[in-house]
C-alpha cells in the first residue's frame, strides 16, 4: 500500500470528525521557515463611518437614486432601499448600474434567477457535512432588511446581515421537562390551545419527565407560525428558552442551525474611477458555515440583448467574447488568475489552457466601456463571464474570490470510493477590491483598455518606458539545453546518468554561428548547466555540471555575449523542486494539499489522462521555505560573477500552501514571491522571467514564455494580443519557443510576431534531440540547432526589419479589418498590416499580399 492509501485508509479508520487531529508529519526538520503573517495583508482598517447623508442633485441623473459621492469625472448614487448603486460618467452622460434597470421585465428568468439580478454579492458556503450552499444580499439581506448604510470618504459603506437570524422553530424548546411546559406554557393557554401544542411533543424514551419537539410536524409553516403564537401568548421569553436548553444541554445560539453572514461592502470613488471592497477580516460567520466563494457585482454595467459590443476577458493574450453571441450551448467563461493552483490531489489533468496572466476584464456597449483591474486579492480570484440568453437576458462579467482552500478527499470503503469536499478551517484575511474605470467614445474599445491598464502600471512603478534608440536591434531568445537525465548502465546494473546536450563551449559555438548569420542582441538562457541538469537539485547549492564545462568557462560565455550585444541568463527553478535530495525534506519543506497530503505532482500519462508517478514526480515547494533557498542561491550563485538570471517558474506559477500550522493562501504566496523577486533584481539587474503574471512584470528585464494566443475557448470570439498591447515599448519579450510549438510553419510564427509585437525565440540543443528518445524529454522533439540556424536567421531578419524601430513604441491601436486581416497601430505612426488570409487584402488602400506583411504609417 503507498503512502496515499494509508493516508486514505487512517483517514476512514478515524472518520471526518477526526481529521484535524490527525498528525501525517515526519520528524525529520527542513529549511527554516519564515513567518507568513508578515506577507499577509490583513486589509486596512474599516474607514471612519458617520451617518449617510445625500448630496444635492439638481440634474437628477439617475431617477429613483440619491448622489452619494462624486469627483471631477464620475459621481455614485446610491438607492437607499435596494443598496443599488450607480456611477456617472459626467463627461459623457454614460449611467453604469450595479444591477440592470429593468430586470423585472426579463422573460427569461425565473424568480431565483431574478432575485440574482437584483444582488450586489452572492456567498457560497459550505455546512458541517460540505453540503454547498449559496446565498444572495438581495433575498437574505434587502428582502429582510438587515442592512445598515454609512458615509465615508467620498463614498458609502453598506453592511448586510445575510441570512434568517431569526430563531424560527428555534425559538421553541427543542427538550423542556414536563414541570417546565405545565408551569410555562399548558397553565397559561385555553384548553383547545393546550392540546394543539402537546400534540406536538412527546416524551423520550429513555426519559419520560422530558418532552421532545416532533420538528416533521412543526417545521410546517402553518403549524410553526401558530406555536410561535401559541408560546407568545403565553409569555415564554428568550430567557426561558435559554433555561431549557441549558438545563438539557442544549445551545441557546439564535439562528445556529441556519446559515447567516455579516458582510461589510465599501464603494469609494478615487478620481476616475470607482473601487469595491469587501475587508475579509471583518466578515462573520455563523457556526458550521464556512464561506467558500465571494462574487461581487456580477451584474455591474450588464449590456441587454439590443446592445452591441463586447467582453474581454484575460485568456492567454486576451479575448473578446461577442455580446448576445448565441452561444448559449456552450460552457460559461470562468478562469482563474494567474493559472489554476497546482496544489490540489487531484491528480486527474483538468482543461488544457492559457494562463489568464493580467487580473483585468471589462465591457464595451455600443459607444461607452467600462474596464475592470483586481487591485487586491486577485492571486485567489477568478474572472467569469456569460452571454444573454442562458439563464437571463443580460451579458455580463464580473470576479469572485476563494476566500478558503478547497480540496477533495476521497475514502476508500472496500471497492467504493466516497468523494468528500474539504476546506481549509483558516481564511483569507486581506481585502478583496475591484477598481471600474470608464472609457467614452474612441477609447471606449480593447485598446483603450490596454492603454488604461497601461497607465495604471506606469503610475504604480511597475511599467517604465524603454529608451529610444534608432540602432538598438530586436532581441533573439535561444533557450539552451544544457544536460539531461538519462537512464544508464554499467556493468549491467542500471543507474540515473547525465547527459550532455550542449556544453559551454557548443553554446559558444552556436552563439558565433547565430552571429556570422546576422542575429545580433542575443539574449541565451542557459537551462540545465548546475546541480544535475535541468531537473537539478533544490538549488540550496550551486553546482556547475563538470561535463558541460567549468565556473570560469561559463563567465567567459556570458562576457563573449555581452561583448557582442547580448545576455547570458542561467536558468533556475525554486518553486518546483525537480529532484529531491539531502537538502529538500519533503515532510517540512513541501507545501500540503488541503487533505494534508505532500503537494507532490507527476507527468501526466496520456493513457489514463492522469498524473502517473512512475514518470517521476516533482514537489511543490512551500512558499514559507522559499525566501531561505533564495538566500542560499544568491550566496553560492555570486561566486560565479554573472550579473543575470533566468527564473523558470516564479512569474509563471503560483501555488498555495494548506499545511494546518501554517496555510499560505496564493495572494499571500503572491507576496513572498514579489519580496524574492525584489531581492533577486538587487542581486542580479538583468533578469529574464517565463510566463509574466502581473505581479512579476515590475522585475523583469526580460520576458519569455508570454501567452501568443488565447486557450481557443467555445464561448470566446476573438483572440487578440492585450498582454502585448499593455507590455510593448515598456519590456522586451517574445512567445514560447517556435520549433517547439505544434505549429511548425515559420511563416505563420513570423506573421504572429508581428501582430503581438514579439521578439523570436527558439529552444536549441547542440547534439541532436534524438539522443532524447526514451528519456523524460521526448517533449523536446526538435531542438538540433542545425536544423533551425538559418531559418531561425531568415525570420529574425525579417521582424528586426520591421520591428526594431517601434521598440520604446507603444501600441496605440489594435484592428482586425476582417477575419484573419489585422492592422497595429503604433503611437509613433507606424502602422503593421498583416495577412493571414490565402487571398490578397487592401486595407484602406494598402495592398498587403497573402499571407504576408507592410509596414506602412505616418512614420513611413
Amino acid at each position: 500500500m503507498n503512502n496515499r492509501m494509508k493516508w486514505y485508509a487512517a483517514l476512514a479508520c478515524i472518520g471526518i470528525a477526526g481529521i484535524s487531529a490527525l498528525a501525517y508529519i515526519q520528524s525529520t526538520k527542513g529549511a527554516p521557515a519564515i513567518e507568513v503573517s508578515t506577507y499577509a495583508e490583513p486589509g486596512a482598517e474599516l474607514a471612519a463611518a458617520t451617518e449617510l447623508k445625500f448630496l444635492p442633485d439638481s440634474s437628477k441623473a439617475v431617477p429613483g437614486m440619491q448622489l452619494a459621492a462624486q469627483s471631477d469625472e464620475l459621481a455614485l448614487y446610491f438607492n437607499p432601499e435596494t443598496t443599488e448603486i450607480a456611477v456617472l460618467n459626467r463627461k459623457s452622460g454614460k449611467v453604469w448600474r450595479s444591477n440592470p434597470e429593468d430586470l423585472g421585465s426579463d422573460a427569461k428568468a425565473s424568480p431565483f434567477e431574478k432575485d440574482r439580478l437584483a444582488a450586489q454579492l452572492t456567498i457560497n458556503y459550505r455546512d458541517a457535512i460540505g453540503t454547498l450552499g449559496t446565498i444572495t444580499n438581495f433575498t437574505d439581506s434587502i428582502k429582510r432588511e438587515q442592512f445598515k448604510a454609512e458615509g465615508i470618504e467620498n463614498g458609502i459603506r453598506i453592511t448586510y446581515t445575510i441570512g434568517d437570524t431569526s430563531l424560527g422553530i428555534d425559538a421553541l424548546p427543542k427538550l423542556i421537562s414536563k414541570k417546565r411546559m405545565e408551569e410555562k406554557i399548558y397553565s397559561k393557554l385555553d384548553e383547545a390551545t393546550a392540546k394543539y401544542v402537546s400534540n406536538r411533543y412527546f416524551p423520550l424514551k429513555d426519559n419520560p419527565e422530558v418532552l421532545e419537539r416532533l420538528d416533521t410536524a412543526v417545521s410546517r409553516a402553518l403549524v410553526l407560525t401558530r406555536m410561535l403564537d401559541a408560546f407568545a401568548k403565553a409569555g415564554y421569553t428568550a430567557e426561558d428558552l435559554a433555561a431549557d436548553n441549558q438545563e438539557n444541554g442544549l445551545s441557546a445560539a439564535a439562528g445556529a442551525n441556519r446559515p447567516n453572514f455579516t458582510v461589510p461592502i465599501e464603494y469609494q470613488l478615487t478620481g476616475d474611477s470607482m473601487t469595491i471592497r469587501v475587508p475579509v477580516r471583518d466578515i462573520k460567520e455563523s457556526e458550521g458555515y464556512q464561506i467558500r466563494t465571494v462574487e461581487l457585482l456580477d451584474f455591474f454595467g450588464a449590456a441587454g440583448t439590443a446592445e452591441e459590443g463586447y467582453m474581454l476577458v484575460p485568456d492567454g493574450s486576451g479575448s473578446l467574447i461577442e455580446l448576445n453571441n448565441g452561444k448559449i450551448g456552450e460552457e460559461v467563461y470562468a478562469q482563474r488568475v494567474y493559472g489554476e493552483d497546482e496544489n490540489n490531489n487531484s491528480r486527474r489533468r483538468g482543461q488544457i489552457s492559457e494562463a489568464a496572466r493580467l487580473p483585468v476584464f471589462g465591457m464595451k456597449s455600443g459607444d461607452e466601456a467600462w474596464f475592470a483591474t483586481i487591485d487586491k486579492g486577485e492571486g485567489i480570484a477568478s474572472i467569469n463571464a456569460d452571454i444573454s440568453g442562458r439563464k437571463n437576458s443580460y451579458n455580463y462579467a464580473y470576479a469572485s474570490f476563494a476566500v478558503r482552500g478547497e480540496d477533495e478527499l476521497e475514502i476508500f470503503k472496500g471497492n467504493k470510493v466516497d468523494e468528500i469536499q474539504l476546506l481549509t478551517d483558516d481564511v483569507y484575511k486581506g481585502d478583496l477590491q475591484v477598481r471600474y474605470s470608464f472609457l467614452s467614445g474612441q477609447d471606449a474599445n480593447y485598446s483603450g483598455m490596454a492603454k488604461q491598464y497601461r497607465e495604471q502600471l506606469v503610475k504604480a512603478n511597475i511599467l517604465k518606458p524603454k529608451e529610444a534608440s534608432s540602432k538598438a536591434a530586436l532581441p533573439f531568445y535561444l533557450d539552451v539545453l544544457g544536460a539531461v537525465d538519462k537512464r544508464k548502465s554499467f556493468l549491467g546494473i542500471p543507474y540515473k546518468g547525465l547527459m550532455p546536450m550542449t556544453t559551454v563551449e557548443q553554446a559558444g559555438e552556436i552563439a558565433d554561428k547565430l552571429d556570422a548569420a546576422g542575429v545580433s542582441n542575443l539574449q541565451m538562457r542557459y537551462v540545465g548547466w548546475f546541480n544535475e541538469g535541468i531537473d537539478h537539485k533544490v538549488p540550496k547549492s550551486v553546482s556547475m555540471d563538470g561535463e558541460l564545462g567549468s565556473k570560469s568557462e561559463l563567465k567567459d560565455l556570458a562576457e563573449r555575449l555581452k561583448a557582442k550585444g547580448g545576455s547570458l541568463y542561467p536558468d533556475v527553478a525554486f518553486q518546483h523542486v525537480l529532484r529531491d535530495n539531502r537538502d529538500f525534506k519533503p515532510a517540512s519543506d513541501a507545501a500540503r494539499f488541503v487533505t494534508r497530503e505532500q503537494a507532490m505532482l507527476a507527468p501526466i500519462n496520456r493513457a489514463f489522462n492522469a498524473m502517473d508517478l512512475s514518470l517521476g514526480s516533482t514537489y511543490l515547494l512551500s512558499p514559507a521555505k522559499l525566501p531561505y533557498f533564495v538566500d542560499k542561491f544568491i550566496d553560492k550563485y555570486g561566486s560565479y560573477g554573472i550579473d543575470a538570471v533566468s527564473l523558470r517558474d516564479m512569474g509563471d506559477s503560483l501555488q498555495a500552501d494548506y499545511r494546518v500550522s501554517r496555510v499560505v493562501f496564493r495572494d499571500v504566496s503572491k507576496n513572498i514571491v514579489t519580496e524574492q523577486l525584489s531581492k533577486l533584481e538587487k542581486s542580479y539587474p538583468n533578469m529574464m522571467l517565463t510566463g509574466g503574471n502581473a505581479y512579476a512584470l515590475q522585475y523583469a528585464d526580460q520576458l519569455i514564455d508570454v501567452p501568443m494566443s488565447s486557450s481557443g475557448f467555445s464561448i470566446a470570439d476573438q483572440e487578440i494580443p492585450f498582454y502585448e498591447m499593455v507590455l510593448h515599448g515598456y519590456k522586451d519579450y517574445a512567445g514560447d519557443a517556435m520549433n517547439l510549438d505544434d505549429n511548425q510553419d515559420l511563416n505563420y510564427h513570423l506573421l504572429r510576431s508581428l501582430e503581438y509585437g514579439a521578439a523570436p525565440h527558439f529552444f536549441w540543443s547542440y547534439e541532436s534531440s534524438s539522443k532524447l528518445k526514451f528519456t523524460a524529454y521526448e517533449n523536446l522533439f526538435s531542438t538540433h540547432y542545425t536544423d533551425w540556424l538559418q531559418k531561425a536567421a531568415d525570420l529574425y531578419g525579417k521582424v528586426n526589419q520591421a520591428l526594431a524601430g517601434v521598440q520604446s513604441s507603444a501600441i496605440a491601436e489594435h484592428i482586425q479589418h476582417k477575419p484573419g486581416v489585422v492592422e497595429v497601430r503604433y503611437d509613433n505612426g507606424t502602422s503593421i498590416y498583416v495577412n493571414y488570409t490565402d487571398e490578397p487584402a487592401n486595407v484602406d488602400g494598402v495592398q498587403v499580399a497573402a499571407k504576408n506583411f507592410m509596414v506602412g504609417g505616418d512614420n513611413k
